[in-house]
């Protein structure tokens, strides 16, 4: 988990992800490759009509967009990011001769005016520094236009169960993944997705759907746990250490409205192995579920996900006993399906 949490994948550079995963899936006695979309696709046996489980390896990031003369960086986000979380982060570049440390730098509070604290924050007021003295020495160091920047967050244990890192969103759903690969059924493929962070339809596994043609996707991702002070039930009911969220319906319906009896399906494996799940509906967001769920007149799609808190910023918290349950639940649900 913390190699995972802690390797570098903004959204169509999920190569160093990939290769920890291939890595596991074969030394799992399955065979494994990176697709043209970027995806890693694991299997023992593959037939027609398989049953897919994806993982989307991608995290939220930024990206460069200009260096000024004085050689900081202004970048875009990748990804759905609040902006109130980018103010002074420490970060990493990645150009073609390694990576580079920058802060995101910011007008300090000393010099800001009444109107400005008042302000909500904006990304393009802010900038990353790397220590360049001007444009000039920063493209020494390898700096370009397009390349990515992650956040340098570290993984760490917290109490007894819980953790935390980067893009626990949605390295935990990676990890489930390699915890499903020992003694996997025939034709069942596991799937690590590429870009699922920059489009309401995830681009590796609707790629990925048109070629397999699984008869059933179900996505392994992260959901929302809003179990903490900012957050009222209502809005976000799913909580840490009470099992995998299974989720509905996925974007206020825009996404992927799982059926009913798939709904009913997973619920009786969690039940038969007596772990504990949550049901949720999503106003906001979208899994690999609703890219693949449109794709070749319809595949019937479902997302299981682990509660994780403060996502799509730099840092979650999330807990192992959710995990251990989502694996025990979808190691049946692959059996039983």
């Amino acid at each position: 988990m913390q190699r995972l949490s802690e390797a570098d994948g903004v959204s169509s550079e999920e190569g160093e992800v990939a290769l920890i995963m291939l890595d596991c899936f074969r030394k799992a006695g399955l065979k494994a490759e990176i697709d043209g979309s970027g995806n890693a696709i694991a299997y023992k046996s593959l037939g027609k009509n398989p049953l897919v489980l994806g993982a989307h390896m991608d995290e939220i990031g930024l990206m460069v967009k200009h260096i000024d003369d004085k050689g900081f960086i202004r970048f875009i986000k990748i990804g759905g990011i609040d902006d109130r979380t980018l103010i002074n982060q420490q970060v990493t570049v990645r150009t073609t001769k390694g990576t580079l440390a920058g802060v995101i730098g910011s007008k300090p509070p000393h010099l800001l005016k009444d109107e400005e604290r008042k302000a909500a924050v904006d990304a393009k007021s802010l900038f990353i520094d790397i220590g360049a003295a001007d444009a000039k020495e920063a493209a020494k160091m390898g700096v370009e236009v397009g390349n990515t920047v992650t956040f340098n967050t570290r993984f760490r244990r917290m109490g007894g169960k819980m953790f935390s890192g980067k893009a626990l969103d949605n390295r935990i759903g990676c990890y489930v993944l390699l915890q499903l690969a020992k003694g996997l059924p025939l034709n069942v493929v596991l799937m690590g997705t590429a870009q699922e962070e920059v489009s309401t339809f995830g681009k590796g596994a609707h790629n990925a759907a048109f070629t397999l043609e699984p008869r059933a996707f179900i996505a392994v991702d992260t959901s929302i746990a809003g179990d903490h002070p900012e957050m009222r039930p209502e809005e976000a009911p799913v909580s840490l250490g009470k099992g995998p969220a299974i989720t509905m319906v996925e974007a206020a319906a825009r996404g992927n409205v799982a059926s009913r009896k798939l709904v009913q399906k997973v619920m009786d494996c969690a039940k038969k192995e007596k772990v504990g799940f949550q049901l949720e509906v999503i106003d906001g967001g979208a899994t690999d579920a609703a890219s693949v769920s449109n794709v070749n007149g319809g595949i019937s799609s479902i997302a299981v996900c682990t509660p994780t808190r403060y996502i799509h910023s730099t840092v979650g918290v999330g807990h192992e006993d959710d995990i251990e349950a989502q694996v025990k639940l979808l190691k049946r649900l692959i059996r039983e399906m």
